[in-house]
């Protein structure tokens, strides 16, 4: 830091007739306002999506399902363009706004803040440090920490009764929460209960009593991801260099950092998330001494100004960025869209049956939350040379039958040599849609 805002609170703060602008101010309440209600919508989204049956992951098959419908591996034009959405979705923001995530949508920042929260008005302390976050933000929970027995066994008692109900949450991504709730009421399976909620719970309790902010500091690997869009043009927090005599060195915006960064080094953008705590910080101070804030957001081509108006400079090569980026969304959007026009929601295997030439097996499996009904027909044999245990069938929600099929080459006269042949799977709700496998037979002399 240098020695002007070291010694800023010794220099007297001049007689100011220029006063902080209210569009100003309002538009930094609105930004963290926004950041509040982003984190509380992502937060809500993950807490409700389990119980809504929209998203689940099965662990036994390996299998996503959405609404009910099984999404495989196999399904290549819905699983590709998706996590390849994602990811050009994800490079569109950040050429605009930076490192946003972290601060804005990451759910260990999210829970960390209001373990920081707690901290503070729980435990009266008046550093954010809790275990491992003592080692990078500097702070011990003992030195000006008012906090009484009563005030630790609240502070345990919320974190516990968080890290249960995230155990549970996080349990209903993997095991459907009308089984997991069953299990819970009725005892059984509790070995496998016991399992999977106190262990994710256990998880979170070392989160957010020990780990926290250390994770984002200096483990977590995302952030290195988004740095790659980060530039000069980027949306990032400026502190205005040419007032920094006027910095009084309350040190309000070092502490509220989550990162532990000071704002006012301009050139220290490596770990700034953009959550703009030190902006309103150092906007709420300026407020009480009449003066406009020192920082603020900021823009290549778009900044506001010391009258606190919005100003256009040029066009922003943060700009240019978001429209290519935005441009190459549409390529893993539009295959994305094919795909769920293209998805068929069954699944077959045709396979010869171990040690048997003349005997196979029909697999097929209902992707689709309801019951389906197929027809099996056969192309490429002569008449009376196949035998399908069923030509029709029922397939209930999510489950697979086999069927057996079985070649007959003495009623069907097949001659010695191979035979190549067509199953077809035929499904007639709501919409006809049919799979198709190609196989051959080798008949042998003596068959």
């Amino acid at each position: 830091m240098s020695s002007s805002v070291k010694n800023a609170s010794l220099i007297p703060m001049p007689s100011i007739d220029k006063k902080p602008s209210n569009t100003q101010s309002k538009r930094f309440w609105r930004v963290t306002t926004l950041r509040y209600l982003v984190q509380g919508l992502i937060l809500t989204t993950i807490a409700v999506l389990p119980f809504t049956g929209l998203f689940r992951i099965d662990l036994s098959t390996g299998r996503f399902l959405l609404a009910g419908y099984q999404i495989w591996w196999s399904d290549f034009f819905l699983i590709f363009p998706f996590w390849l959405l994602l990811i050009a979705g994800a490079a569109t923001i950040y050429s605009m706004l930076g490192m946003v995530f972290c601060g804005w949508a990451c759910i260990q920042n999210t829970l960390s803040e209001f373990v920081d929260f707690l901290v503070i008005k729980v435990l009266k302390s008046k550093k954010q440090s809790l275990g491992l976050d003592s080692l990078t933000i500097g702070g011990d929970l003992s030195k000006g920490s008012k906090a009484t027995a009563t005030g630790w066994v609240l502070f345990g008692t919320i974190i516990v009764l968080m890290s249960v109900a995230l155990g549970v949450i996080f349990a209903g991504y993997f095991v459907n929460p009308k089984i997991l709730w069953s299990d819970i009421r009725t005892g059984s399976n509790a070995h496998g209960v016991f399992f999977i909620i106190p262990g994710i719970g256990a998880l979170f309790v070392l989160d957010l009593f020990l780990i926290r902010h250390y994770w984002c500091n200096w483990v977590c690997p995302y952030p290195l991801w988004q740095h790659m869009f980060k530039s000069e043009a980027t949306m990032k927090v400026a502190f205005d260099d040419a007032r920094r005599e006027e910095c009084t060195g309350c040190n309000l915006c070092v502490k509220s950092c989550i990162v532990d960064i000071d704002p006012r080094d301009t050139k220290n953008y490596t770990r700034c998330i953009n959550c703009g705590e030190c902006v309103v910080a150092c906007e709420d101070y300026s407020a009480k001494k009449n003066v406009p804030s020192l920082l603020t957001f900021h823009f290549d081509g778009f900044s506001i100004g010391k009258d606190g108006k919005k100003h256009i400079n040029k066009v922003s090569p943060a700009v240019n960025r978001f429209a290519l980026t935005a441009g190459f969304t549409m390529i893993p959007l539009s295959l994305f869209i094919y795909g769920i026009f293209s998805y068929v929601p069954f699944h077959i295997t045709f396979s010869q049956n171990p040690g048997h030439l003349t005997r196979y097996s029909l697999a097929i499996s209902n992707k689709k939350p309801v019951s389906q009904r197929f027809r099996i027909e056969e192309d490429g044999l002569p008449a009376n040379s196949i035998h399908i245990g069923t030509d029709q069938i029922t397939v209930p929600a999510g489950s697979k039958k086999i069927i057996p099929v079985s070649i007959l080459p003495k009623e069907g006269n097949l001659s010695e040599g191979l035979h190549p042949f067509v199953i077809h799977v035929i499904s007639d709700n709501p919409k006809k849609q049919e799979l198709s496998q190609e196989a051959s037979v080798y008949i042998s002399q003596g068959l």
